[in-house]
């Protein structure tokens, strides 16, 4: 469930298991492919095949948790709110570079990305919001719209 998650904040106490070779279940959520992506593949394979519990300190060196806090609810939170105060539209649209491109060769990966970009920039013009963003640079202040 954890690597279905944009970002993971842990405690001092957290860890994660993957049971699946333990109770002979079969990995058919991305698991397998997921893991292998975040932590490389003889970690994973490390993790997985042995059942063995890492530590959250661990995980955090691991590239696993972006990081380690004693109040891990809190700190999601305080991030959870620092997107929602982002560009609603911007947010959407930059994950989404991200999760797609990630799974595209770097050349490929930069072509869409840049058909992305210019296809909201296109759409700024459009709705006259991109006046606004250039007034926003200027004055450092967040836009008004939530586009």
């Amino acid at each position: 469930m954890a690597l279905a998650c944009d970002f993971l904040i842990g405690d001092p106490t957290t860890k994660f298991k993957d049971t699946h070779a333990k109770f002979g279940l079969a990995p058919c959520w991305g698991l397998s492919q997921k893991l292998q992506r975040w932590i490389g593949p003889g970690r994973a394979k490390y993790v997985s095949l042995s059942a063995t519990p890492i530590s959250s300190q661990q995980a955090l060196d691991w590239g696993l948790l972006n990081e380690v806090v004693p109040n891990a609810l809190e700190r999601a939170m305080e991030i959870a709110n620092e997107i929602s105060i982002n560009n609603t539209q911007m947010v959407r649209r930059y994950r989404r570079a991200i999760v797609e491109g990630g799974e595209m060769n770097l050349g490929n990966a930069l072509k869409w990305e840049r058909s992305l970009g210019m296809g909201h920039y296109v759409q700024m013009m459009k709705d006259n919001t991109l006046q606004e963003a250039k007034e926003y640079i200027k004055s450092q202040e967040r836009p008004r719209s939530k586009m």
